[in-house]
């Protein structure tokens, strides 16, 4: 490669001299003996033909007879690929940095084009290592020179290896080769561009190579981690571990996608449509990754990733999706609800390309095998959202049920939360084939330890009640009532609400068979609705109230029914609650007496409740349940355990509604024992 370039000089005697050196060379080449396994005959006429064609060239310049010099160029060019053995093949390649950075343009041009025919004529006979290390000196030769045609010139050498050879290789240590940019320059501030950006956007306008390009792309983003966790998907922990070491790699994959979206034209366009579902799967799943480094604190793969997803709006011109992330996008995916905007982005696919969504989701519940958990919340967030898409096929619908309800066991609070979210939404046309299957998924995550989940989970309830048949709940119609006891007392007043209320919704199935078991499960649940009526959250309040409206014509009391619409039962001022505590254990005691046990149990556990004024209700309900009891052998084990926890209370609570309101209970047991 010292001599080849000479032969493009711009000096006609340079030119012939550096001709007849390399006339020399081969023919003192040829002279010595071949290395074991050289076919003699054969390689042996192929190279005395290509000498004499080089030959022919020096007989030309020695006439002195005008020649086209890029004829010359290339006849010298074409003799040289034929006379080099593999290992000189091999060096030439390898060594071709320096003579395409020669100082005489005409003559680094030269050398591209004899990198190009050796590529062209003998690039099958190199192995991966050859190809690896050619392509290293490609780029490097891209990076060292400064003119723009030139650099073209090199690319296109570079795209012809990767055509010509093994395009993996080629495109991977491209890739490699912008990771260790990434890692130690600012890329965004070198002088005259980026290089590896130009190979980029190179190889995404190749008629062939782009959409390979594309796919190579995409098996990277998928295949390698941004990080590598110390803990895997089998840590009982939601909580992300520091990385033990960030790989940059997806962040160079994400900046040839970029490359790809905004420089390939119409060549790239078309690439990206027909790899639309493979190209958006990748781009969410990265946005589960790069929230993992956010979490870290690293937010620099957040920021490139969001450049790059709006070049692929421009591309696809798919404007609405664009729109999604496009105000206040970083925030959205830091922010504790990133999934919600992950399923934005679904939505606007079932909505724009309804075709792509079963490829998509047949990619991503791939990815929820995944050991990295954001990439697995990413994808459930999509999978979650088509679920209710009425653009989904039946086929591709009960697909979704059976690996949603699949990971409802997931180590990912999030991804549970996502997989019952989802199956609750199921479209109400076709909800009763997927009842069963749906109502099990509840009951399963209405105990989940994470509170959330639980939250979805009962508000999904609520919804699925309206939809679901009786003979589809009363499986587990009882197991409701026991879990959803366990929910009523959360601190969260949300929590509290929709228990409340998914009790009431269960009381149009506490019918027929299960009508004795289910009135067993009202009377365990009936003080605690009670108690709550007067809740310090007034959403729970209207929840017990309206619950209340559901459960108390089951108990088949005509005065119990009336006070649904007594002012009292309607009023939230404290003094109309006590009246209204005083009607109700009234009847209670008349009509249940065998439930005393029950009831007082309940209000002696809530005298330890978390809130003040439950405590109180707790209280007053008991004062008037024991001075109401005319059985004095009902009314003996409790009289003496309620009156001395009354009196403490009255004398050491810190809250004044109970110290007052146990001091009204006291009254009335005292008024009764009169």
């Amino acid at each position: 490669m010292a001599y080849l370039p000479r032969c493009a000089d711009t000096n006609f005697e340079i030119q012939k001299i550096s001709a007849k050196i390399l006339d020399l060379l081969f023919i003192i080449s040829l002279s010595l003996p071949r290395p074991v396994g050289y076919a003699v005959d054969e390689d042996r006429e192929m190279s005395y033909a290509a000498l004499a064609a080089l030959e022919d060239v020096i007989s030309i310049y020695n006439r002195d007879v005008s020649i086209d010099q890029s004829d010359a160029l290339h006849r010298i060019v074409s003799s040289v690929s034929i006379l080099l053995t593999k290992d000189e093949l091999v060096a030439a390649l390898h060594g071709c940095v320096v003579a395409i950075c020669d100082k005489v343009k005409q003559s680094a041009e030269g050398t591209v084009e004899a990198v190009i025919e050796f590529i062209l004529k003998r690039g099958s006979e190199l192995n991966e290592t050859d190809i690896s290390r050619t392509t290293q000196s490609l780029l490097s030769a891209t990076v060292a020179v400064s003119d723009k045609q030139l650099r073209q010139e090199v690319l296109s050498a570079t795209c012809s290896l990767a055509e010509n050879t093994s395009a993996k290789i080629v495109f991977s240590e491209l890739l490699s080769a912008a990771e260790r940019d990434a890692m130690t320059k600012d890329i965004t501030r070198l002088r005259g561009g980026w290089p590896i950006q130009d190979a980029f956007y190179a190889f995404s306008q190749h008629d062939v190579l782009s959409i390979m390009f594309l796919d190579h792309v995409i098996s990277v983003l998928n295949e390698v981690p941004s990080h590598k966790e110390d803990s895997e998907k089998g840590d009982n922990t939601d909580h992300m571990t520091m990385p033990s070491v960030v790989s940059e790699m997806p962040q160079a994959a994400t900046l040839a996608l970029s490359a790809i979206f905004r420089g390939g034209g119409k060549i790239s366009r078309r690439a990206v449509e027909q790899r639309y579902a493979a190209v958006f799967s990748a781009l969410i799943l990265q946005f589960g990754s790069c929230h993992g480094l956010v979490v870290m604190g690293v937010h620099q793969p957040l920021r490139t990733l969001l450049h790059t997803f709006q070049a692929f709006c421009e591309c696809i011109k798919d404007h609405e999706m664009g729109k999604v992330l496009a105000k206040d996008g970083e925030q959205l995916l830091v922010s504790e609800k990133w999934s919600d905007s992950v399923g934005g982005l679904a939505k606007c696919v079932a909505t724009k390309r309804p075709k792509e969504v079963e490829t998509i989701c047949m990619l991503l519940w791939q990815s929820l095998n995944r050991s990295q958990r954001f990439q697995r919340e990413a994808a459930t967030a999509v999978l979650s959202e088509y679920v209710h898409s009425s653009e989904v096929a039946s086929s591709l619908l009960e697909q979704l049920v059976q690996v949603l309800s699949s990971y409802i066991g997931d180590k990912s609070s999030t991804v549970r939360r996502l997989c019952v979210g989802g199956l609750v939404k199921i479209p109400s046309s076709v909800m009763l084939q997927y009842s069963s299957q749906v109502l099990s998924v509840i009951v399963a995550l209405l105990e989940d330890p994470d509170e959330e989940v639980a939250y979805t989970a009962v508000e999904g309830l609520i919804s699925v009640l309206e939809i679901v048949p009786e003979d589809a709940v009363s499986p587990v119609l009882l197991n409701f009532c026991v879990r959803l006891r366990s929910l009523q007392t959360r601190l969260n007043s949300s929590m509290r609400r929709a228990s409340f209320s998914a009790m009431g919704s269960l009381c149009k199935f506490g019918v027929g068979a299960q009508h004795e078991a289910f009135l067993e499960q009202v009377h365990a649940s009936l003080p605690r609705l009670i108690f709550h009526v007067q809740d310090d959250e007034l959403n729970v309040r209207q929840a017990c109230k309206s619950t209340l409206r559901e459960i108390l014509p089951l108990l088949n009391v005509e005065h119990m029914t009336s006070l649904i619409n007594s002012r009292v039962f309607n009023s939230d001022h404290r003094s109309d609650y006590e009246e209204l505590l005083r009607n109700i254990t009234k009847y209670l005691c008349q009509h249940f007496t065998e439930r005393t046990d029950t009831y007082m149990a309940s209000s002696i556990q809530a005298f330890e409740a978390t809130w003040a004024v439950i405590q109180a209700n707790a209280a007053y309900f008991a004062g008037c349940m024991l001075s109401q009891l005319s059985d004095r052998r009902l009314l003996a084990p409790y009289l003496r355990q309620v009156v001395g926890l009354l009196v403490g209370k009255a004398a050491h609570s810190p809250d004044v509604v109970v110290r007052a309101t146990s001091t009204s209970a006291l009254s009335l047991i005292m008024q009764n024992a009169r």
